[in-house]
């Protein structure tokens, strides 16, 4: 029987629920390092940066020792099933909740435990280790002699910083650029319309001046024919005036 139900006999308390507390912290701990260190596997060089380091030495020994919990519950809960009459108290409900919580959280930690063993990282480690030690076979040695690794790792840690200010920066820039595209775009639109309000607008005083033009023409048309027409034409305006005249002066 696993040691954690013997003491459980003994005390009658589960050891299940303390451990399984007790795990959940380290492993809400375990996400916010393993954050803490893809930032830096992304930003820096992982050879000559001391955080990334400790941070990696760190996150692997947390790993291991979830690992040996995780096995240690496993074992209890084999304790259970195999004992069912013995721990009457831990119901088919309970215990299945025990079998899904293990198997999640060993999940989770495989996987962080898969990622900082991941080909994929262990190249990019090398890449860096690389880069560093082709720093220290272009410099004088005279150089490296009175630098020191230390030196060799701020020298490089400042190169990273500075490259990772200029992918910021052209990020920048891009997002500048598609958003002066997009108001140009706008703008294109907005003229496009006011063209064709000026050209509607153009068509409709050809018409009016056209048709002004015609009843012009009738105008004269109609005073050029004779003499006759003119006077006639006068007189009845002179008609109209003496009649408004009289409209005014006369009190109805």
């Amino acid at each position: 029987m696993s040691e954690s139900y013997r003491r459980m006999d003994n005390s009658n308390v589960d050891p299940f629920h303390i451990m399984k507390e007790k795990i959940q912290t380290a492993v809400r701990q375990l996400e916010a390092d393993m954050a803490t260190w893809r930032e830096l596997l992304r930003k820096t060089n992982t050879y000559s940066n001391p955080a990334f380091q400790r941070k990696h030495n760190s996150v692997a020994k947390d790993i291991t020792k979830l690992k040996q919990h995780i096995k240690m519950l496993h074992k209890t809960i084999k304790v259970v099933e195999k004992q069912r009459s013995k721990f009457s108290e831990i119901d088919d409900n309970e215990l299945q909740n025990r079998k899904d919580f293990l198997s999640e959280t060993k999940a989770v930690v495989d996987g962080y435990k898969k990622l900082i063993n991941d080909p994929t990282t262990k190249r990019k480690r090398a890449e860096h280790k690389q880069k560093v030690e082709d720093m220290r076979a272009a410099a004088p040695v005279n150089d490296f002699s009175t630098l020191g690794d230390h030196k060799v790792a701020a020298r490089q840690e400042e190169q990273e910083q500075l490259e990772a200010k200029a992918d910021i920066v052209l990020d920048d820039m891009q997002k500048i650029l598609e958003r002066l595209g997009g108001q140009a775009d706008t703008l294109d639109i907005e003229l496009a319309e006011q063209k064709d309000l000026i050209s509607e607008m153009g068509n409709e005083v050809e018409i009016g001046q056209s048709g002004m033009k015609d009843a012009i023409k009738k105008m004269k048309k109609l005073l050029g024919t004779s003499s006759n027409s003119k006077l006639c034409c006068l007189f009845i305006m002179f008609l109209m005036v003496l009649i408004l005249l009289f409209l005014a002066v006369v009190p109805l």
